[in-house]
Parts: structure tokens; sequence; C-alpha cells
């Protein structure tokens, strides 16, 4: 099957990129800093956890030995095909003094970014941004995956979609896309960015097929009648649910598909499949029959080099690989930043007919928060704390919201509600044990107050146990380790907007996620 694949003439002519946006940019609003509630609703945190090695593919095998050996020495292609790896890769480390950027700091940050390449309709255009964390120290690892409609600031007062950034370097910038989405991001998230990888379509395509194609276990079926064509036209692609094979094209059509029926249009259902993909792909390459065959390690370090282009240096490839090993899908931590209820973004169209997601709050503290505190939830998940949440305001849905962003990042919360009294103007966290010191720290971080032991009697176990019902499998009251309160400092004005939009509601779109029909300025 491998072969037919290889065989096979791709000409991804045929599979335009969806979507050229235009920049968006207006006088930003001054940003109220709000403490961080907000909230996803996910029930699925486990598998996203699971589908998220795909940071393991793209940066330990892709940018790791690929690169090594797409160093601009034939003695590398030699040594592959000869067994010579290890000795090669050996060579390249000329002094163990050599750090990775971020390495001291114990946490190397990268962009990964997917894009259709020369030959497409908005080649530069990044379809697919995902940001990606190493722990050296743990081996954990964390990705997050970022939607391409997601407004960063270009400068100041000057807003665009984070789509067009690569392009925007690549145009404008002496060094390149590459760059620009690294300094535009570190600036956005007040966190360093290390190093990019980027890769076209037609490579990961040309990747899938080379290792034999990928199995993929889809979960829903679907259609996507609105799928594009090379001549600006659309197809119906559709796939069934159950396990099967899939070459490259195919692969690339499953992760791509943006207006799937069955719960698979949005942006969110996208990025797990492309995480399904990847996690696929990343056991074929490892497999033993990968790793021993040299037509197959030299066909992908071929393509690697052919169509992904980074700023890793040969010697901090070998590096990470080396760092990297032992790693496995328990110390991966994933997130998602969109706009589903209770996301961290909302949607909109701008003034001048974009479709665009800008940050709930009307400011980036959220999304900061969460990316820079990352490496503490699968301790928190770990520690799998009873919570309990009280809407102390008269705000309405308050507990709600809270449930939904705690719920996100998989935090064992068993019960919601009103308190018995609508007061609080300061939240306040109810610490019944001191044994869960992790998630004491990130529910301080989250909602930006101090625990207290001091527990009033009205607040005590037994009583909010008792009253509510809340018991374990033994039908005994449960042990509660937090007590959450909310008050009104957690209220987010979820009209404060960073660029003015109208509701998609009000033009009856049918997707928040068709940018169809826009054109990217040059």
């Amino acid at each position: 099957m491998a072969s037919d694949f290889r065989k096979r003439k791709i000409n991804l002519l045929r599979e335009e990129m969806d979507t050229v946006d235009i920049p968006v940019s207006t006088p930003t609003k001054e940003p109220i800093h709000r403490p961080k509630i907000k909230k996803v609703k996910s029930k699925k945190s486990l598998k996203r956890r699971m589908s998220s090695c795909f940071f393991i593919i793209l940066i330990i095998f892709f940018t790791g030995t690929w690169l090594v050996l797409s160093a601009d020495n034939n003695s590398f292609l030699a040594g592959v095909k000869n067994s010579y790896l290890v000795r090669q890769i050996t060579h390249i480390i000329s002094s163990k003094d050599k750090h990775l950027k971020g390495e001291k700091n114990d946490r190397i940050n990268f962009v990964l970014m997917g894009m259709g390449g020369p030959g497409h309709n908005g080649p530069y255009l990044t379809d697919t941004i995902i940001i990606a964390s190493f722990k050296p120290s743990t081996k954990e690892a964390a990705v997050f995956s970022l939607p391409r409609d997601m407004i960063v600031p270009l400068s100041k007062n000057d807003y665009r979609k984070i789509n067009s950034i690569y392009t925007i370097g690549q145009n404008k910038e002496k060094d390149g896309g590459g760059p620009l989405m690294k300094k535009i991001l570190s600036e956005t998230l007040d966190m360093p960015i290390h190093y990019f990888a980027a890769v076209d379509f037609n490579g990961f395509v040309e990747m899938i097929d080379a290792i034999g194609g990928v199995e993929v276990d889809v979960q829903n079926s679907f259609k996507d009648h609105q799928f594009p064509t090379a001549d600006y036209k659309i197809q119906t692609v559709s796939f069934e649910e159950g396990k099967q094979d899939m070459d490259g094209l195919t692969a690339l059509r499953f992760a791509r598909s943006r207006h799937g029926n069955n719960g698979e249009g949005s942006d969110f259902a996208r990025i797990k499949r492309q995480q399904m993909i990847l996690i696929s792909a990343k056991e074929k390459v490892t497999s033993f029959n990968t790793l021993i065959n040299p037509k197959k390690i030299t066909d992908l370090f071929s393509l690697f080099n052919k169509y992904t282009t980074t700023d890793l240096e040969p010697w901090e490839a070998v590096k990470l690989v080396h760092m990297s090993k032992g790693m496995n899908s328990e110390s991966i931590v994933s997130q998602s930043i969109d706009d589903r209820p209770g996301g961290y973004l909302k949607s909109g169209y701008s003034i001048n007919g974009a479709y665009i997601l800008q940050p709930v709050a009307g400011n980036y503290d959220q999304i900061k928060l969460l990316v820079q505190n990352i490496f503490d939830l699968l301790e928190v998940n770990n520690e799998n704390a009873k919570i309990v949440i009280q809407n102390g305001t008269e705000i309405p849905g308050l507990a709600l919201e809270a449930l939904n962003h705690l719920d996100q990042m998989n935090y064992n919360v068993l019960r919601y509600s009103n308190a018995d009294t609508q007061d609080k103007i300061k939240t306040t966290i109810y610490q019944y044990t001191k044994d869960k010191p992790k998630t004491t720290h990130s529910l301080e971080v989250v909602f930006q107050t101090k625990t207290t032991t001091n527990i009033p009697l009205e607040y005590s176990n037994t009583v909010v146990t008792s009253d509510w019902n809340i018991v374990d499998d033994k039908g005994e009251y449960e042990q509660l380790d937090f007590l959450i309160i909310l008050g009104v400092d957690q209220q987010i004005n979820s009209n404060i907007e960073i660029i003015t939009t109208i509701d998609p509601s009000l033009l009856n779109t049918s997707t928040n996620s068709t940018t169809d029909g826009i054109i990217e300025e040059e």
C-alpha cells in the first residue's frame, strides 16, 4: 500500500486553501483588567491530552531527526543508509555545555504552523497554528491550538488575524514570516517563543504517504458540502464513523474540513481531527518497521527538507530528541483557545467584513494566565481535588461560567449553584484540606485571590455537603477540598471589544467559521 501511495501523483492544486483574510485594524479601547474565570464547556480534556501527542511528531521526529539529516551535509544521508545515524548525531554536538533557548528557564516554547504553500491561493496563510511547550526537568509537554481567525496586535492599534502574520513577514520583513510570528506571539502572550516550524500541505500529504498512510478512528460520520477545489468551486467530502486507513490526501481533507455537519463544523472539532491524524502518524513513524527501513527514513528526510522551514539548528534538534526521551502521552497537557460557549474568545464581523475572534474580556489577560501556568494543570489533575462552586452575586450564570472554565482544565467540580445570599463583593476560596498544594496555587491564579482555612460554620464541610446532599458512591457525605464563593469581582463585561464587531447572528450566517470571499491585502 505504501508503494501505491508513493507512486500516486499528488497535485494539491486541487485542494486550494479555503480562506483568505483581510487585515482588521481599529483604535483599541483601554483594556480593563478582569480576574480570569472564563471557561470552555468540555468533558473531553483527557482525550485531548492523549491526542495531543502530535507535539512529539512535529518537534521530536520531523523537526528533530529529519532536520539533523537535512543539515546540508551529504554524509548524513550516507550515514542513514549505512546505519551510522548515531555517529552522525554524536558528531554534531560539540559541547555538552550548549543549551537550547529557554532550557535554563525550564521551558522551551515553539510555534508550529501548517499552510498551503506555493501554488495555493494565499500560500503563506497559516491554516493551523499551535504553540507547544516542553519542560526538560519533568519531560512534560503542553500544547495550545490557536484559531486562525483570532486577532493579535501587529503594532499599536493595528490588529490582524493571526493566520496572516506569517504572510506579512514573508512579504515585508527581512527575516521572513517565522521570526515575525514568534515576535507577535511573544508580545501578545507575554512569554518568549523560542523556535518555529512551518510545513505546507504538500509536505503533509507526501509525508503521510511515505509512511504508508495512517489508521484513524473517525468518531462521527459527517459530510462537508463546501470543501474547496482548485478552481474556486466547492465539492462534497464525507467520512464514515469507525476505524479506517487514510492516504495523505484523505487525511488532509479530514484534518482541514471546516463545514461538516453532525457537530464537525467548528474549529474545535477540526483541531481534534488534526490531532487524531498526527498521533496516528507518530505511531507509524516510531514503529519498528519504519525505524529499521533506510528507504523510509531517507524519504522522510527528503520530504522534510523540501517542505519544512524552521529555525531549529541541527545540534538543537539532536539535543531536543535526547532530552525528550521517555516522554509519554500522560505527560502532555492540551488546551484549545476558541469561541465555544464559555470560551476565551468571541466571534463577530469587523466593520470591513472580516470574520474575527477576539478575547471575551477585551484583553489577553485570561489567555496569558492559562498559557503561562499550563504546567500546573497536570499536577492539579493528579490531585483530583473535590470542588463546589456557589454564586454569591446576583449576576446570572456566574457559577456556570466558573464551572465551564474549570471543567476545560479538568478540575473535579462536584456541584455548582447559587449561594444562600447574593451580596458577595470579593470571591472567597475556602480550603478544607492542606494536601492539594498545586490546586490551591492554581485556583488562586485563576480567581486572583488567596485561599483561606478560616471557615465559618455555615460553610463547613458538614453543612455544605448535607444541605446539597453531596455524597460519594457509598452514600456517605463527601469530604470536600475547596468551596468557591464567587463575588462580583469575577464579572467580565463581554461588551468590551478590542475591535468593534457586528454579531454574526445579525448576518444570518450558518457557521461561525466561514470567511469565504474575503480578500487578503498583499
